[in-house]
């Protein structure tokens, strides 16, 4: 199987390759600046975190396409200015209403950065538009990280065109099928997510058929130290969860 600086350890006990999603949401507001650093600092594999491009081009780091859902405005961020996203303050999610307010603007994509390099945490990225794709590789380039990141999408177009733009990173099909997975192989060096949360659920085989087609697998959410031993246990190489745990062994 291809490999590189990431993959330097297998999923395991001693060391789970945990992502925490979103920076893992039950400690502070998901995608904000201290909940990348808690689970950063706990020593977690990948920080997943979702991206979108403002009208001037800034990369940020936010789930919705809109303001709505997470801070205290409105507003569709690719058609807000970087300023006006700024202006915006997390206001929903686990201790929002007791962290500093300068700690609750919506996070840049180098910031994000910032703290994975800090603690050697490999950034897991999650596209919601293509044109967010060619502006955080050059902002991975630039940093020397295309080889210590992963471009991840629910939309094969987007990580098709992150390998496009990059042979070195990793790349991830979130919920793929089995019509992409050739074409996932044709791509290299690249995994996939299953759309199945039960390890109960996996089909017999499949995660060895992936692993002879050099890909890489994982399940959804494993939020639960049962769930993650379950998964391990089954050969999966990764997996995204809403909670860090210590070493399993």
């Amino acid at each position: 199987m291809q490999t590189g600086p990431i993959f330097h350890e297998r999923n395991s006990y001693r060391r789970p390759l945990i992502i925490a999603h979103r920076g893992c949401n039950n400690y502070a507001p998901q995608n904000s600046l201290p909940a990348f650093e808690v689970v950063a600092r706990m020593g977690v594999w990948a920080i997943e975190t979702d991206v979108h491009l403002t009208r001037d081009g800034v990369v940020v780091c936010i789930h919705d396409s809109t303001l709505t859902t997470m801070t205290d405005s409105e507003g569709i961020v690719e058609e807000m200015t970087f300023a006006e996203v700024r202006r915006a303050r997390i206001n929903r999610g686990v201790a929002a209403d007791k962290l500093p307010e300068d700690l609750l603007r919506v996070p840049t994509f180098e910031e994000y950065l910032d703290i994975c390099m800090r603690y050697g945490c490999v950034p897991f990225i999650e596209f919601k538009t293509l044109e967010g794709v060619e502006a955080s590789i050059k902002a991975l380039r630039r940093r020397g990280m295309l080889d210590y990141a992963v471009a991840s999408s629910v939309k094969f177009d987007y990580v098709a065109e992150a390998r496009r733009l990059s042979p070195e990173i990793f790349i991830h099909h979130i919920f793929s099928k089995e019509k992409y997975f050739d074409a996932l192989c044709d791509l290299g060096y690249a995994g996939l997510s299953l759309k199945i949360a039960d390890p109960a659920d996996l089909p017999e085989g499949i995660v060895g058929d992936l692993h002879e087609r050099d890909l890489r697998v994982c399940l959804r959410a494993a939020d639960t130290r049962e769930k993650l031993r379950e998964m391990i246990d089954l050969g999966l190489d990764y997996q995204p969860s809403n909670c860090v745990f210590t070493p399993l062994a």
